[in-house]
């Protein structure tokens, strides 16, 4: 009781002090597009075509991945890029070019570039492609130039002007770890606007259209405490160093609950590296969790199929079960994902029951796929990107929460009285 009460205490100092100290915080608005049943955009006349996870489904209304708004060059030009916690690249399509022709949300609704109309624009005359870890990939030409965000410079920003790409066709920012060049949140910190090399994320529940990201700060408004610290995964190299490329944490026990029936669904001993991805709308899981969880909450394979995609009746986002996470064994944090916020897009009507697409992959071995969660997962979850220090805070978000109260994150990490190591 004494350790919960002190912890209070220097929570409370810290959420008075936020209210009135300046700090070196940046934040922006997050947003989804609202894809109509005729398949148009809501607010445009762009067309954005559906999976269909059987032919007889019929897709409806659909929200998936998210956006941030941006510009590039001087004067800027406005660009709407994918929010990628997963790579650390920075491709825009370049206006004319074959991304702008295949992509499935055109040009003119989330923008391109076009370097001859900017002041500041630096090329350095070399070629690269930016691959991703589902497989894609954009090829263009490295170039420096003015990006702002929220109305903030970031000068120098090395980028990809992408004319072709494999499997992506809008432009993406990358904040996870710097890899080829630094990223915008390492040029943030390095150009003094934020303190440190970190960001926090704030998706909302299923039903919002926006969240928030805060680069060098979090939100103490979003969670509900603890927040707890875990490390960061790294790679072992052949010289013994360790790589750490990916926010990748432990994931060590996985379990469903319905009313007071509590089953976990991993071995003891269970432990997988888990990316922290908002670049994949579903989460990732191997087959035989997937299947486990999903023979749980009443979801299944279409027609025909044994892995991948899976579907679930829309009435099931009123039954009373979750699924708890838990990280870095039984002291980690734990975060529970209703399944209200598995039951995504609208599928249609078949044999009088009402499908919807489920949140959960199950990846079979064959195809090589990471552990991955992604924004399924990442809409119940309070997530703290501390890059500068090598780990990631988890808490249980708070949906729909009102005033922010911002609390900065210095260079030696996440304050003390916030965060639980």
């Amino acid at each position: 009781m004494a350790t919960t009460m002190t912890a209070f205490l220097v929570l409370a100092t810290l959420w008075a002090s936020a209210l009135t100290t300046a700090q070196r915080v940046l934040m922006s608005d997050i947003w989804k597009p609202t894809v109509m049943s005729n398949g148009t955009i809501e607010g445009s006349n762009a067309t954005l075509p559906k999976r269909q996870f059987n032919a007889i489904l019929t897709p409806k209304s659909d929200r998936s991945l998210y956006w941030i708004n941006v510009t590039i060059g001087t004067p800027g030009q406005q660009q709407a890029l994918q929010l990628d916690t997963g790579s650390n690249g920075l491709p825009v399509p370049a206006t004319g070019s074959s991304l702008c022709s295949s992509s499935l949300i055109p040009c003119d609704v989330l923008g391109s570039f076009t370097s001859s109309q900017s002041s500041t624009y630096s090329t350095t005359s070399q070629s690269t492609t930016e691959g991703f870890v589902d497989g894609a990939s954009v090829t263009g030409d490295w170039f420096y130039d003015t990006v702002h965000i929220s109305g903030q410079a970031i000068t120098s920003q090395l980028a990809v002007l992408g004319t072709t790409g494999s499997g992506i066709t809008e432009g993406v920012l990358g904040i996870g770890f710097p890899a080829s060049y630094p990223t915008i949140n390492h040029n943030l910190a390095a150009q003094g606007i934020i303190a440190s090399n970190s960001y926090s994320l704030w998706l909302d529940d299923l039903s919002a259209s926006s969240g928030t990201i805060l680069f060098g700060g979090l939100n103490l408004a979003k969670f509900i405490p603890p927040l707890l610290k875990v490390p960061v995964l790294g790679s072992p190299n052949a010289d013994g160093s360790t790589s750490y490329n990916q926010p990748t944490v432990a994931l060590t026990r996985v379990a469903t609950l319905q009313g007071a029936i509590h089953t976990v669904q991993t071995a003891p001993g269970y432990s997988v590296p888990a990316l922290l991805d908002t670049g994949t709308p579903v989460t990732i899981l191997p087959l035989a969790l997937a299947n486990a969880i999903m023979s749980a909450l009443g979801a299944s394979y279409p027609s025909g199929s044994t892995s991948g995609n899976a579907i679930i009746p829309c009435a099931a986002a009123t039954n009373a079960q979750s699924i708890n996470f838990h990280f870095a064994g039984l002291l980690g944090p734990t975060i529970n994902v209703h399944i209200s916020q598995l039951v995504l897009a609208d599928l249609g009507n078949l044999g009088g029951v009402e499908w919807c697409q489920f949140g959960i992959y199950g990846a079979a071995a064959s195809e090589n796929l990471p552990t991955v969660l992604g924004d399924s997962f990442l809409r119940s979850a309070y997530v703290v990107y501390d890059l500068d220090t090598l780990h990631i805070g988890l808490a249980q978000t708070v949906v729909n929460s009102g005033s922010p109260v911002v609390v900065e994150i210095p260079a030696g990490g996440i304050p003390v009285g916030i965060v639980t190591p």
